[in-house]
């Protein structure tokens, strides 16, 4: 059932628990709630719970901020009492949403026999890959990595390596541009949770219409490598000038994506490039955009950090309201989808 409390916490150490942030008022919220009263009836309490907020409920819109609702209805997930690391963004239907629950239940982690088995296994090189070397998997060690690839393995790959020689439990992070990095600490859920939540946010996130509203919705500046189709190289390239020259600005003062140029033509057009031009660098901080000078010029060290720096400080000098001709603005979540009255102002 759904249960509605007052100050809810993070519940369980074991199972899902699904929250559900909406208001009364919000239409959007009602269609949601709707769903979630079916869907709840397909599950025992202790498979999964539901818990109802009413975010415009006075007591509750301070803790709705404190997860991060910053509209509604938002539909977060506690999976072995630690939340995912994004929220639900697919369809509110009840198959789509049923779906998503009995992927996050059935959750399993490929054992592999060795490294050389990795190799051939196709895998989209944009993700990074984590992986476990284990004795056994009765191994507690085993166990907290299982827990905590369910909490992440939208995010990265993860395998397991189950060899009886393997006295002393390993956990790597492959990045198929960068190399592996071993981590170093102890094997308890809290710190495997901690060095994952790090290393499964890729450097440079490749940006397609379905995953924009996750990537724009924290109004950091974006910048964007515009590449034609599946130019691996160039977005190695790229890849290697972020990490080298503007690594610590990530997530804290702008955030790296790639893009197919081709899907998104009227970008480039309105920094009047086109197709031939790709690849081209481009930063838009929803104020203003620049346009790098010429792709070649990562081939400069300090190009890059020099030109993110210039365009964040011209950024800040500008007081007007969102650049209108950016096509990035646009994709921010939608009031046909959304409320954000709760939290005080109409748009974020």
């Amino acid at each position: 059932s759904i249960v509605a409390i007052d100050f809810p916490k993070p519940v369980g150490s074991s199972g899902i628990n699904a929250e559900y942030g909406g208001a009364v008022k919000c239409q959007h919220s009602n269609h949601l709630e709707h769903v979630i009263n079916e869907l709840s009836l397909h599950y025992n309490s202790t498979t999964a719970t539901f818990v109802s907020l009413d975010c415009s409920k006075e007591g509750l819109t301070a803790y709705c901020r404190e997860q991060h609702i910053r509209k509604l209805p938002t539909l977060k997930f506690i999976y072995l009492g630690v939340y995912l690391k994004t929220e639900y963004r697919g369809e509110r239907r009840l198959a789509a949403i049923k779906e998503f629950i009995d992927e996050l239940i059935d959750h399993d982690i490929p054992i592999l026999e060795d490294i050389a088995a990795l190799e051939k296994i196709r895998i989209d090189q944009n993700h990074r890959c984590v992986m476990g070397f284990f004795k056994s998997t009765d191994s507690p060690e085993y166990r907290n990595f299982k827990k905590v690839s369910g909490v992440f393995h939208k995010q990265c790959y993860f395998y397991a390596f189950i060899n009886e020689v393997q006295q002393v439990p390993l956990i790597a992070v492959r990045d198929f541009a960068l190399g592996d990095e071993v981590y170093v600490g102890k094997l308890d859920v809290v710190p495997i949770h901690s060095w994952i939540r790090d290393n499964c946010r890729p450097l440079v996130t490749e940006m397609t219409f379905e995953n924009a509203e996750e990537i724009v919705e924290p109004n950091l500046p974006l910048l964007i490598l515009y590449r034609n189709g599946t130019d691996k190289e160039v977005v190695n390239r790229f890849t290697q000038a972020v990490n080298t020259e503007i690594r610590d600005l990530l997530y804290r003062e702008i955030l790296a994506v790639h893009v197919d140029g081709n899907m998104f033509k009227h970008a480039l057009r309105i920094a009047k490039k086109t197709a031939e031009s790709m690849p081209v660098i481009q930063i838009d901080t929803f104020k203003f955009f620049k346009t790098m000078d010429s792709f070649e010029d990562l081939n400069q060290t300090g190009s890059l950090r020099k030109f993110v720096q210039k365009s964040l400080e011209k950024s800040q000098e500008i007081d007007e309201a969102a650049n209108r001709n950016s096509i990035f603005q646009r994709l921010k979540p939608s009031k046909s989808r959304y409320s954000f009255s709760f939290t005080g102002h109409d748009e974020l």
